[in-house]
């Protein structure tokens, strides 16, 4: 009986285990601090928020002309803009100017090397770091890139503790505009 119950256990494990490798996004990509001198040529350029103003997840993400993987954001098409055949200064002209949409103060700009799988860039993000009198850290955003069927996806997303503290914020407002 244990014999079959450890079995059963084990193959239950096996099972699992296969189904939730094969549900991974691919090879991860690491994007790792970068300078504006690194960025040269062309570019395509996706401006992903500034839909209102309190929106906090405005990111600007510039792809080389010359990659070798096209990158897509994992998000309906309507959340982002796409500018094609951009030189590098309009690209970061144009990616600073809209990381900062937003109603919040900003404390600095961070630009980001996304780098390939064989050590180049596939391009650069630029993101917003908030004030951290504001929210209490300046970096709100979970950004992540991996690379699968010959593409770079990329996922964008509020930090949990940041949606936690902004969905407390929101009950205690509605809870006082609503005695």
């Amino acid at each position: 009986m244990t014999t079959t119950k450890t079995m059963l256990t084990a193959a239950v494990f096996l099972v699992l285990s296969v189904a939730a490798t094969a549900c991974l996004p691919g090879k991860q990509l690491i994007s790792r601090e970068a300078q504006p001198s690194q960025v040269t040529g062309t570019y395509t350029l996706f401006l992903y928020g500034c839909h209102y103003p309190a929106q906090l997840e405005n990111v600007a993400i510039l792809v080389k002309d010359e990659s070798k993987y096209p990158l897509e954001i994992f998000d309906i098409d309507t959340s982002y803009k796409v500018k094609k055949g951009l030189t590098a200064q309009q690209a970061l002209v144009e990616a600073e100017a809209f990381i900062r949409c937003s109603t919040y103060s900003i404390w600095q700009v961070a630009l980001r090397e996304i780098p390939d799988d064989g050590g180049g860039a596939i391009g650069y993000e630029m993101r917003p770091l908030y004030s951290p009198l504001e929210f209490g850290f300046p970096d709100v955003l979970l950004i992540s890139y991996a690379l699968k069927d010959g593409k770079v996806w990329a996922y964008i997303r509020l930090d949990p503790a940041m949606e936690r503290e902004r969905d407390s914020f929101d009950s205690r407002d509605s809870g006082a505009s609503s005695n």
